[in-house]
């Protein structure tokens, strides 16, 4: 049988489309998944300091991170550029796709559906992440919740309990509606993208193994959403507002491994 090759007027998209959605797949599970896992479990760890020292085990973790050897290459082509690949080609795919739950509200039809608005608020939620912690300093935001070198746990609650962009109060019950939201859409993407991706792998044959794996999915989604609502609870609950920071010390906390 014959097959069909590549015609000039075909975009690199085109021609490289069943390529592209593997690699989708792929990057949002490893490396994406991988670091969302171990960036919440070490989040958690907000929740376990002892009452001498509410932070001590949250900043061994990050500093362990930050002690990392050729950080900065780890982190750019381990989790930014594969992320940004993700991001960037999966908005492309929620924007061609065909959302039809309205008028055959199937169970697949809505968790299709889900998959790309969660991918919509995710990509939101993580931007604003990235710059409200990762690249501060790069929007002027780098304010007295980034001058705590070392004392990673001041500064993440800080900037999730006492945070002033620009000079304004965002009040705390704002912020952690946020996150709440923001977490409960990345822990469903990467759950129900856990699950398709078994499927279009080859991993899952059958209907049966589909259900299983399907059910497995979900309880590791609630499982990370839980990591996430526990690390706020940490920080809302041990952490204690710092009004005697100096706003002239350094920022080289943002600079280094992100924290919250």
């Amino acid at each position: 049988m014959a097959t069909s090759s590549p015609t000039p007027s075909q975009t690199f998209e085109q021609r490289n489309h069943f390529l592209l959605r593997k690699l989708h797949s792929l990057s949002g599970i490893v490396p994406v998944g991988v670091f969302l896992i171990e960036h919440l479990v070490t989040n958690s760890m907000a929740a376990f300091g002892t009452e001498a020292d509410p932070g001590a085990k949250f900043n061994k973790s990050v500093q362990f991170i930050a002690d990392l050897p050729f950080l900065f290459f780890l982190e750019f082509f381990g989790i930014f550029l594969p992320l940004a690949f993700h991001a960037i080609y999966g908005i492309r795919i929620a924007m061609t796709a065909n959302y039809n739950s309205a008028q055959y509200p199937y169970m697949a039809n809505r968790r299709y559906s889900l998959q790309r608005v969660s991918g919509y608020v995710a990509f939101v939620f993580l931007i604003v992440h990235l710059l409200k912690f990762r690249f501060a300093h790069w929007i002027g935001l780098a304010e007295k919740h980034f001058l705590h070198t070392g004392n990673y746990f001041q500064t993440t609650y800080n900037g999730l309990m006492d945070w002033h962009p620009w000079g304004l109060y965002m009040p705390p019950s704002v912020v952690m509606t946020f996150y709440v939201i923001g977490l409960a859409a990345a822990s469903f993407h990467f759950a129900n993208g856990l699950w398709t991706f078994c499927i279009s792998w080859g991993i899952t044959i059958g209907e049966r193994a589909q259900k299983r794996v399907g059910m497995a999915a979900a309880v590791f989604g609630i499982g990370l959403f839980s990591l996430g609502l526990l690390s706020l609870w940490g920080f809302a609950t041990k952490g204690s507002p710092d009004h005697n920071s100096d706003r002239r010390g350094s920022t080289a906390v943002v600079e280094g491994a992100s924290a919250e």
